[in-house]
């Protein structure tokens, strides 16, 4: 039995929203983990990884949206564990390495779709936030 298109394109958008329901189960857990004070660097880069898939599953489904909002989220999340003075030094470098990353994919994002003035915005925030803080 052949599919129409439109029930073709219908089963592809619940498979991605299905998908996009079990990845966002692993990134709230990756960030409760992030949130306690005791986190590891390596739950840092389970956070990381979590956020990078999804925003990978979003791109590869077409959903700019999505992605432009979660590597919104991690970066963030990111430069705000810069600037935590509870965390150790080494911690806050592993942070800012994956924050360069985040803003890099941003950016790209954004000058695809033109909006040079928010890759600007997020550089000079990066640069305020964490260019003082090593």
């Amino acid at each position: 039995m052949m599919l129409s298109v439109s029930a073709w394109l219908h089963h592809q958008i619940e498979e991605y929203h299905f998908s996009l329901r079990d990845i966002s189960v692993d990134f709230y857990m990756a960030q409760a983990k992030l949130d306690r004070a005791d986190c590891s660097i390596h739950q840092l880069r389970q956070f990381n990884d979590a956020c990078q898939d999804m925003a990978e599953l979003c791109q590869l489904n077409g959903d700019d949206q999505s992605y432009l909002h979660t590597l919104g989220k991690l970066h963030h999340r990111l430069v705000q564990e810069i600037g935590n003075p509870g965390r150790d030094r080494l911690f806050r470098l592993q942070a800012w390495q994956l924050a360069r990353l985040s803003l890099t994919r941003l950016c790209h994002q954004l000058a695809l779709t033109g909006e040079w003035h928010k890759a600007t915005e997020l550089q000079s925030d990066f640069v305020r936030h964490a260019g003082g803080t090593f």
